[in-house]
């Protein structure tokens, strides 16, 4: 009998670090929208799915940096970035932040398979928007939260 009060807070404990079906589904679908932006170089979409504070933060930068962050030239080092692989969530209020290990390369070589990109929802899940590690940990973009430090 004792078992019962045990199981229903460990089952609840679980749904609290999890996100519902729905939430689930849109992180997935604009995930894959900004990957797919990033490698196509289409600038408009990719501004569009990254944080607010970081366009703000480029924006604010004048038009020459804003470009030369949000669109790459047609080079051999153009970056790409492919497999997305979950890492870690974390959770304030109705602030919620994920951490994706992402594969990032150019035609020629691999630059990193455990580049982070950052998935950001300050709406319980509803909207997602996403930043870059190099972003994410800099000091002089206003994010409303940071719940990951750099490792």
């Amino acid at each position: 009998m004792k078992i019962y009060p045990f199981a229903l807070l460990l089952l609840l404990i679980v749904q609290a670090c999890t996100l519902s079906g729905e939430q689930e589904d849109r992180l997935n679908k604009q995930l894959s929208r900004y990957i797919n932006a990033y490698n196509e170089n289409r600038t408009l979409e990719l501004v569009a799915h990254t944080h607010p504070a970081v366009v703000k933060y480029y924006k604010n930068q004048g038009d020459t940096l804003f470009l030369k962050h949000f669109q790459q030239e047609e080079n051999d080092f153009k970056t790409f970035l492919s497999n997305p692989l979950y890492r870690e969530m974390k959770e304030s209020s109705k602030s919620i932040q994920r951490k994706y290990w992402i594969e990032k390369y150019t035609v020629s070589e691999e630059i990193s398979d455990e580049y982070c990109i950052f998935a950001i929802s300050e709406d319980g899940g509803d909207n997602w928007f996403f930043v870059l590690e190099e972003d994410y940990f800099n000091s002089a973009i206003q994010l409303n939260k940071r719940l990951f430090t750099k490792n």
